[in-house]
């Protein structure tokens, strides 16, 4: 299920581009959906809840196989401030260490075996006019 606000396609779009590059292993297009301001805050047992772009992509790139499946996504215009909030189920493996106060890759794995998961973001046009993602949250797991 999808819900877009006329406006909001190029979001979306960059959106899936995320998650299918985290699919392909291309670690590299995280570099221009996420904007140089980043920030990823989840619960504080992960890395203490917050991460800029810089650690975040660095934690990502230790993703060894990842399997995203939105549930819905709906996203919504207002001035020069995009919001969008996803349901996603995720199967992601791990390889290596995750870095301090992280779980280890097994448990990690374990964790993110279909789980299903709700985010949310803010996107603003970045310096070349695309859109970018400033921050990004997952308010938990979906029983």
């Amino acid at each position: 299920m999808e819900d877009i606000q006329p406006g909001c396609e190029p979001v979306v779009a960059q959106l899936k581009r995320w998650t299918d590059a985290l699919m392909a292993k291309d670690f590299d297009v995280l570099e221009d959906v996420l904007h140089e301001d980043f920030q990823f805050t989840v619960d504080p047992q992960f890395a203490g809840g917050r991460m800029n772009k810089t650690r975040f992509i660095e934690l990502d790139r230790k993703i060894k196989q990842c399997d995203i499946k939105f549930l819905g996504i709906t996203a919504r215009k207002m001035g020069d401030l995009i919001t969008s909030l996803a349901f996603a189920q995720v199967t992601e493996a791990f390889e290596g260490d995750l870095g301090p106060g992280m779980p280890n890759a097994e448990d990690m794995a374990a964790m993110m075996q279909g789980a299903k998961l709700a985010y949310g973001s803010g996107w603003r046009q970045g310096p070349k006019g695309d859109w970018q993602c400033i921050s990004h949250h997952i308010f938990g797991f979906i029983n």
